[in-house]
């Protein structure tokens, strides 16, 4: 019995850690970028993302999905607006939340051999107000 609350609290502040990735986050990966949003949305163990952004003037969208594993989200993206001369049209993002919940520090790798570091701060909903 003893070994199964210790299991329990173990698994127990995980998952509610995993649960603070819903909302609005702004991309501040580079200065490069402008008006850039992404929103992140968790239904159980899956996580479902949309990024909007702006290189130069030229719209960027791309949408995906894939799964929370504890504090840190993987997902694949699609790429449905690019920026003239990117080749890309898929990618995988690995991301993980700090321990205050308002920054996400990760990794992106495209289909055209880019790779490099992403980092997202949360706009909405603000931690901490109820």
């Amino acid at each position: 019995m003893k070994n199964l609350l210790l299991t329990l609290a173990l698994f127990f502040p995980v998952f509610t850690f995993s649960q603070n990735f819903n909302g609005v986050w702004m991309d501040s990966s580079s200065a490069d970028f402008s008006n850039c949003t992404a929103v992140f949305s968790i239904k159980k163990d899956s996580v479902f993302m949309t990024h909007y952004l702006e290189f130069q003037g030229h719209p960027f969208v791309e949408y995906g999905s894939g799964i929370v594993k504890g504090n840190q989200i993987q997902y694949t993206v699609y790429v449905t607006v690019q920026v003239p001369g990117w080749n890309t049209s898929k990618g995988y993002h690995v991301l993980t939340i700090s321990e205050d919940g308002k920054t996400l520090r990760g990794t992106y790798e495209d289909n055209a051999g880019n790779k490099g570091k992403l980092v997202f701060k949360r706009k909405y909903p603000i931690q901490g107000l109820k």
